[in-house]
């Protein structure tokens, strides 16, 4: 009879610390995630709109030219008429290299 009561106390026991115990490591993990988190950073560079520029298509067309010969061009023979443009070719031509076609309004009928 001795027996029974210890069993019987025994899994009782059991059965309080099977309920007890996901409460007690849920608890534990969120307090592992908060500690965990890292800020997020937006890491992507918002440009202007390039796409009237006449300079960005061109840097455009560059670019997905050298994009199809598998090359670069180390040097572009252009003259621009302020920084503005040259930046929006520079944008154009790494978005060409890359495989990106850009929109152009004289080509692009969407």
């Amino acid at each position: 009879m001795k027996i029974v009561f210890t069993s019987i106390a025994a899994t009782a026991a059991l059965a309080m610390a099977m309920t007890a115990l996901p409460a007690f490591t849920a608890g534990a993990q969120e307090q592992r995630r908060d500690n965990n988190v890292q800020p997020q950073y937006n890491t992507q560079v918002q440009h202007p709109d390039y796409s009237r520029n006449k300079y960005y298509a061109l840097g455009n067309r560059e670019g997905y030219q050298d994009y199809g010969r598998k090359t670069e061009r180390t040097t572009h023979r252009h003259t621009y008429r302020n920084d503005d443009d040259r930046t929006a070719h520079d944008y154009g031509y790494q978005q060409g290299l890359h495989g990106t076609r850009g929109y152009h309004p004289d080509t692009d009928r969407r």
